[in-house]
């Protein structure tokens, strides 16, 4: 099983003050790790030893996520694999058990092809607003082929390794990387369509797998600082930017990417996080781990020290962002405007309303006012 470990390895720092539970020893894929929070996802798998297969499109970025893996104290294994075509990741899965004796301990379903980036007419019309009638039909195919059914088809393929992983006091973890755009409008019907999607199949492989000794967990990063957002900060984009945050200061709402990687590795290295209250109870939005909640609860810490991969890629060693749904986040970036000026002070990001420990139960968030336009 994973073994607690006081040390930290050089490209670990930061990631926790206390004992950790390392994965040493573990496999784990991670899908679309060319990128942002897959990548995020691969160096944090990495910082605690994992060996970690790399997905994705482009054999150059592929080859440089596992360098970073290996940087920061894994090994990572690039895997050139588009996760539209099926055959493709059938065959990424089986050179995966060729290289692991046919087992594979945690699956982390990330791939996600972003429709504003298929061309620039897509990404203007999202950019406005526009209704599901006004978009490309692609939008659906895009969220869905790359996304949902991606998720749906690497459980497939990976899950037999896992089940051959099952060990006493090892539970493989099989993960998707979701957003709370599962209950509350963000944008574009068929983006949240497919994020419920995506938590709903979490459900239910837990109820298909967990008897078998596997555990399913939708992961939920908040306000992701990636790629795309630093070069809309590096550009003045600031509706943009402001759409992302929330018109809220990208360096205090904004976790990285490597936080999803941190919290993934602290429930895939210890199967007692994989329960309540880490996780939410079953129901209809059961089995979601917000990241930030995740990283307050298990001591983590976002960046990392000068030297390091974490810091050299995302900054310097600090607490984490609030949580989406708490009223740190909430009340600055939401309730604040809706005050009279008099009392704005209450909802400033220093004022008494803006608490990390009060959070707005999941089927509030689905009140969204914007979804009874």
């Amino acid at each position: 099983g994973a073994q607690p470990s006081h040390a930290q390895g050089s490209g670990a720092s930061g990631a926790s003050s206390a004992a950790v539970f390392d994965l040493r020893g573990r496999t784990a894929c991670v899908t679309g790790a060319s990128r942002g929070i897959g990548k995020g996802v691969a160096v944090g798998l990495g910082e605690l030893g994992a060996t970690v297969f790399v997905t994705g499109r482009r054999k150059d970025a592929i080859a440089q996520t596992a360098e970073l893996v290996a940087k920061a104290g894994g090994r990572g294994v690039p895997v050139l694999c588009d996760h539209s075509e099926d055959a493709q990741v059938q065959q990424a899965f089986a050179e995966i058990a060729k290289e692991t004796a046919g087992k594979l301990d945690i699956l982390v379903n990330n791939a996600f092809q972003d429709p504003a980036l298929r061309d620039k007419k897509t990404d203007a019309l999202l950019e406005k607003g526009a209704k599901f009638y006004e978009l490309p039909l692609q939008v659906w195919d895009d969220v869905h082929r790359v996304g949902l059914r991606s998720h749906y088809t690497a459980s497939y393929y990976a899950s037999p390794l896992m089940i051959n992983s099952v060990a006493p006091g090892w539970r493989p973890l099989l993960c998707v990387t979701s957003a709370p755009a599962a209950v509350t409008y963000y944008y574009a019907a068929a983006y949240g369509v497919a994020k419920a999607g995506s938590d709903r199949l979490v459900r239910d492989l837990q109820v298909e797998l967990g008897p078998l000794g596997i555990d399913c967990v939708s992961v939920w990063p908040g306000v992701v600082y990636t790629e795309t957002v630093q070069r809309l900060y590096e550009t003045g984009d600031t509706l943009r930017i402001n759409r992302v945050t929330g018109g809220a200061d990208p360096e205090e709402v904004c976790e990285s990417p490597l936080l999803t990687g941190r919290v993934i590795g602290s429930l895939a290295a210890d199967p007692a996080k994989r329960l309540p209250p880490y996780v939410s109870p079953d129901g209809l939005s059961g089995r979601i781990c917000v990241v930030a909640e995740g990283a307050e609860a298990f001591g983590l810490r976002d960046g990392g020290a000068p030297g390091t991969v974490a810091g050299d890629l995302w900054g310097r060693d600090r607490r984490p962002a609030p949580s989406i749904r708490s009223l740190a986040y909430l009340g600055p970036a939401l309730i604040r405007d809706k005050l009279p000026e008099n009392l704005k002070w209450l909802a400033a990001r220093d004022g008494p309303l803006a608490r990390r420990d009060i959070k707005v139960p999941f089927d509030v968030m689905a009140q969204d006012p914007r979804t009874e336009d």
